[in-house]
């Protein structure tokens, strides 16, 4: 991992900064996906109401940042298993800018939101990059898929992995 670059935990005082760099990093991701309109009613308010609620709440210890500097470049968050809920760790979010790929971040910010922990997370079925990086960190599809209606109908499918030494 570059030197100058760090994954720490999420601290509530990232709320606004973590809501941009959201729209950010998600603006990267999903460009060749998602409309241009679609892309352009996307606002930060409903990014920090989403960040503040998360990062002031019982799972406020699982989400993480990386910073380079005292710039955020990037985050990741999970949910814990929880009974009658998630059977296992489950990976919401992991977002990294695109200038910062390569460095070791986003394998930095994975081990810091689930560890070795079974986990499962949706990823956008088209996004090779992403889907390779979580094969390489011992996920398989489980042949689940399902769309997003109010992000123009985007197609996901499921990756989980059980726990590793």
């Amino acid at each position: 991992m570059d030197h100058t670059c760090r994954v720490r935990l999420a601290a509530p005082e990232d709320a606004a900064d973590l809501a941009l760099l959201h729209l950010e990093c998600w603006r990267e991701t999903y460009a060749h996906l998602l409309s241009p309109g679609f892309m352009a009613r996307q606002a930060t308010e409903g990014r920090l109401a989403m960040w503040r609620q998360l990062l002031d709440g019982p799972h406020a210890g699982h989400q993480f940042v990386a910073a380079d500097g005292g710039k955020l470049v990037g985050f990741a968050g999970s949910l814990p298993p929880e009974d009658g809920v998630r059977q296992q760790a489950e990976l919401w979010g992991i977002y990294l800018l695109a200038s910062h790929h390569g460095r070791g971040l986003g394998q930095a910010l994975l081990d810091a939101a689930i560890g070795n922990e079974p986990a499962g997370l949706w990823v956008a079925e088209d996004n090779p990059r992403a889907q390779a990086f979580y094969r390489r960190n011992g996920f398989v599809f489980t042949g689940a898929r399902d769309t997003i209606e109010d992000w123009e109908g985007l197609a996901e499918v499921r990756m989980a992995r059980p726990g590793r030494p």
